[in-house]
């Protein structure tokens, strides 16, 4: 055989294998079926993701008619009153037109003030999110540093507030802590979870605290291998801080037991 019908030849081998092999791993479809999406603060920490600021009603519910998604994460606070708002930030003034710490300012003066965002929010109460989440799972983040006195809020206080939501949804909440003070406290009554920047600190609160359920950590704070060992001990897993598809993508393939997605649409695109 010439060396011209041998180059024909491995020409159509060559076409042969490109035409089955390379369009079977283009149509193979990432899948991480066990893990549970939940938006971050809503639709996400970044306005890019959404229209509505993070913590808002309106990022809320976008949030929740996502068809598949498993609920929201949101952030708390005690107001002056002892009444939960949401909101992220230390200071008032970061993102709305008021000024100073919810834990300083009243439920009437918080009532007035809005977002200095597009479309003004105003900032909500935790009660208003109640009759939005339907069946679904609600992570409450506990924000208890007062920064305007440098010091943690009364956790007697805070935790009477938390004994005000209806006790019909106890069972859809998951408390976030980054206070070990609080976890057994807190752990008596509610799923909680330890908020840390260490796997090995979080395993020595595991180990001392046996209620706790699990750690939100940094996707880039742990591994896959990590969250395996987590998963032996029958504890979960939460990541967050993913502010790109990649890097959400990155997180799932660790399998971690849930995400709290910035980009909750992309996420449960690669999900599901």
């Amino acid at each position: 055989m010439s060396l011209k019908a041998k180059w024909k030849i491995g020409v159509v081998w060559i076409l042969l294998f490109c035409s089955f092999f390379i369009p079977q791993s283009c149509n193979k479809k990432e899948s991480y079926p066990e893990v549970k999406i939940f938006g971050h603060a809503g639709m996400g920490m970044d306005i890019g993701m959404s229209i509505f600021h993070d913590n808002s009603l309106e990022a809320i519910q976008l949030a929740l008619a996502l068809p598949t998604i498993d609920g929201v994460e949101v952030d708390v606070r005690m107001s002056a009153d002892g009444t939960l708002w949401l909101y992220h930030e230390n200071l008032l003034e970061a993102h709305t037109n008021g000024e100073g710490c919810i834990f300083e300012t009243t439920d009437l003066e918080l009532e007035q003030l809005r977002y200095k965002s597009l479309h003004r929010e105003k900032l909500a109460r935790l009660e208003q999110v109640w009759p939005l989440i339907g069946s679904r799972q609600l992570i409450l983040d506990l924000k208890h540093w007062n920064a305007c006195t440098e010091g943690y809020v009364d956790m007697s206080r805070f935790k009477e507030a938390l004994y005000d939501i209806p006790e019909k949804y106890w069972d859809q909440i998951t408390l976030d802590s980054s206070n070990p003070n609080w976890l057994e406290a807190l752990s008596e009554d509610f799923s909680v979870v330890f908020s840390t920047v260490s796997v090995e600190e979080g395993v020595k609160q595991l180990q001392k605290v046996s209620q706790l359920k699990g750690l939100v950590l940094r996707s880039k704070d742990i591994t896959a291998e990590q969250i395996v060992q987590l998963k032996t001990m029958d504890k979960d897993c939460y990541l967050f801080e993913m502010r790109s598809s990649k890097k959400q993508r990155a997180a799932l393939q660790k399998q971690p037991f849930a995400i709290l997605a910035d980009d909750p649409r992309g996420a449960l695109v690669i999900r599901d």
